[in-house]
């Protein structure tokens, strides 16, 4: 699925129980999200091209909040394991403030529905790069260890 790759079935049981239900719930989120964007769509509350900008600026944005989190190899349990880091905890505190703060940072360039829906299309984008990277991260431990 998002971690096991079509050869190796068994490289679940090597990434930390958290990090799959992580993902699990991110990918939950985006589809989620990604409903709604395409209803905000479809009830013209939003162009296209405005979805599609927010959506691959918050690929963007998601990438480089994974960063938050340091993906490594531990010996003892013979898992794959997320720890935050220093400069982690500064991405998460910009990354809150985003959150808390972004209809305030947008509300000067949309109004009522867009804005909603370019909030709704950012943070499906945020979760999709989230997603993208942690994955890629996780299977590149994997294929260090030969797992994969």
């Amino acid at each position: 699925m998002l971690v096991a790759s079509r050869k190796n079935k068994h490289a679940r049981q090597f990434v930390e129980r958290k990090l799959i239900i992580r993902l699990r719930i991110f990918f939950a989120l985006f589809i989620l999200l990604l409903g709604v964007i395409v209803y905000e769509i479809s009830s013209n509350y939003i162009p296209v091209s405005k979805a599609m900008l927010a959506f691959f600026s918050g690929i963007l944005i998601g990438v480089v909040f994974t960063r938050r989190k340091r993906f490594f190899w531990e010996e003892e349990t013979s898992r794959v394991i997320a720890r935050m880091d220093r400069i982690g905890i500064v991405l998460l505190l910009v990354y809150i403030a985003y959150l808390i703060f972004r209809h305030i940072w947008l509300a000067h360039l949309f109004y009522g529905h867009q804005l909603t829906a370019f909030s709704f299309a950012l943070t499906a984008g945020t979760m999709t790069g989230r997603v993208l990277t942690m994955r890629t991260q996780i299977r590149q431990i994997l294929k260090n260890q030969k797992i994969l």
